[in-house]
């Protein structure tokens, strides 16, 4: 166990200097002094000083004990970043210190409110040791909540000072005292950026001061998890490529224990639909998703609270090549969207659009690989055209090779998003919130290039990933002929056309990527060659799957 006593007490020495800053600022604003200026800009240079030996004691810590990552090092993370604002607020503090200088009449300051500011700054300040050495999580939260009402004044302030400056010919002190006001809503920026270190050493997750907020509060409302945020386990918490913030939650305290969710947070129009969408398939089909635990609504945000489902990704298990648990988990897969699929199916025709959709989307990836916008190639003896020549002459498939017939389907079909649980040998859907009324060929194509697109190349790996794609498509295929889906192949084509290519936007692999570009550009050219003939003739080569 490390001692911190030394990082406590130059922290402590180092907080009462930063409070001496602002103490001098406030009697300077009241009474500006130039001594005072003087006193408050070298005084700066003893808070950077402090800090060099806080930052020193840490990395010393660090390379004396050879501290591996966990709540130790997090801690250290902590105490630097509360350093490196602190520093941050003693700059600002002289930068409004030399900004007085500029001052025409002096007492034109006190017309506006920064005793409030610099107040609530004092406050925030004076609870920094408590909350990191008592690893008090909601006290921290408190410090960071002073940015808001910071944020608040500063904005009424400044609507004062426009109103003014429309009024007046006094121009100059305005804005000396507008830019003497964004600094301390600056230390504001500085004081939540404290708080948020303070959070990652007591709970060891980065969060934003609104997102522990969310956790706070949704938790707050939920049955078995009315603990403090201390009192709680947070784990996983990452982000995803839309923003979403996902992790584990689970009660740390004897109350609570076992009591674990999943904890998503974002943007609140996905997660309301999310939340719809789960109680859509729970009157589906009981159990295949996660149940809503808790939802909130906030200003800056919402968070879902959802049930914790046991079970194995099915990515997971062939990368693993569970030989073991990957054949009863397909089998339990197939039945299952047998079941949904039948019981959902409406005799509406819909349309995929999926060369549509991949219009949407190829400009990002060709901002991320330009080259693949290239010219005309040859692949044994044949001439494969650009693919952003073929597209707009083949738009029309979208509206030719409607489904005839609509299912429920997930939207997101990855293989990451299917949970086997081998002990109830069962399956679970998760990150249902693109879930609609749609062609079933859609979670068809997904479902096989997020098997392809996995950048694993180990040949066990590779065979078992492409035996998962094929088993997909003997099913898909046999209950396409079961319905009497007569363009099933030429829509899973183009279904794979358009998975092939965005996949290519998260793949920074150039030789991976142009092999899926080049795919999908050969499985276009085979439809255009197919036009005029029956569809139902039409075959996706099996080999288009195979690394």
């Amino acid at each position: 166990m490390l001692s911190y006593d030394g990082i406590q007490r130059n922290l402590q020495l180092m907080l009462v200097q930063v409070r001496k800053q602002l103490e001098n600022m406030r009697r300077l604003l009241d009474a500006p002094d130039a001594k005072l200026v003087g006193a408050i800009t070298r005084a700066d240079d003893y808070v950077d000083t402090q800090k060099s030996m806080i930052e020193n004691e840490c990395f010393g810590l660090l390379s004396r004990h050879q501290v591996e990552q966990g709540p130790e090092v997090d801690f250290l993370r902590a105490v630097t970043t509360i350093t490196g604002n602190l520093e941050r607020i003693a700059d600002f503090a002289a930068n409004v210190a030399l900004q007085t200088r500029f001052l025409v009449d002096p007492a034109h300051l006190q017309r506006y409110d920064y005793g409030g500011s610099i107040d609530r700054l004092l406050v925030g300040l004076d609870r920094v040791i408590a909350a990191l050495f008592e690893r008090d999580a909601q006290l921290a939260l408190r410090i960071g909540y002073i940015e808001d009402e910071l944020d608040a004044i500063y904005q009424q302030q400044l609507h004062a000072i426009i109103e003014d400056l429309r009024n007046t010919s006094d121009v100059e002190d305005r804005i000396t005292t507008l830019f003497i006001l964004h600094y301390l809503e600056r230390m504001g920026d500085a004081l939540k950026n404290i708080g948020e270190a303070i959070l990652l050493a007591v709970l060891g997750q980065r969060l934003k001061i609104h997102q522990y907020q969310i956790l706070d509060e949704t938790t707050a409302g939920a049955a078995g998890l009315r603990r403090p945020l201390s009192e709680l386990e947070l784990a996983s918490i990452w982000g995803t490529r839309s923003g979403m913030r996902i992790g584990t939650v689970q009660g740390a305290t004897t109350a609570a224990e076992g009591h674990r969710v999943v904890f998503k947070e974002g943007d609140r129009q996905k997660l309301l639909q999310e939340r719809d969408t789960l109680q859509h398939w729970a009157e589906i089909e009981p159990g295949l998703v996660p149940s809503v635990v808790e939802y909130q609504e906030l200003e800056r945000g919402a968070a879902l609270l959802l049930q914790y489902m046991d079970g194995t990704t099915l990515q997971d298990l062939a990368l693993n090549a569970d030989t073991e648990r990957i054949g009863p988990a397909l089998a339990r897969l197939e039945e299952t969207l047998t079941r949904i699929w039948t019981q959902t199916r409406t005799d509406t025709p819909c349309n995929g659009r999926y060369l549509r959709q991949l219009e949407d989307r190829i400009g990002d990836v060709y901002r991320l690989h330009p080259r693949l916008d290239g010219k005309a190639v040859e692949i044994g003896g044949v001439t494969v055209p650009r693919l952003s020549t073929l597209l707009p002459k083949l738009r029309a498939l979208d509206e030719e090779l409607a489904a005839p017939f609509t299912v429920f389907i997930h939207g997101d079909f990855n293989i990451d998003n299917i949970l086997y649980n081998a002990a109830a040998d069962r399956v679970h859907f998760i990150d249902t919130h693109r879930s609609r009324l749609l062609d079933y060929v859609q979670d068809v194509s997904v479902f096989c290039l997020s098997n392809f697109r996995l950048p694993v190349f180990a040949a066990r790996t590779r065979q078992t990933l492409e035996a998962v794609m094929q088993r997909m498509l003997r099913f898909a295929r046999a209950f396409a002929r079961a319905q009497n889906d007569a363009t099933f192949e030429a829509r899973l084509a183009l279904g794979l056309v358009r998975s092939f290519v965005t996949s290519t936007r998260f793949e920074l692999n150039t030789r991976f990527a142009r092999g899926m570009h080049q795919r999908a550009t050969i499985l276009l050219t085979r439809l255009q060659a197919h036009r005029g003939r029956p569809w139902a003739e039409f075959v996706v080569p099996d080999s288009v799957l195979i690394y």
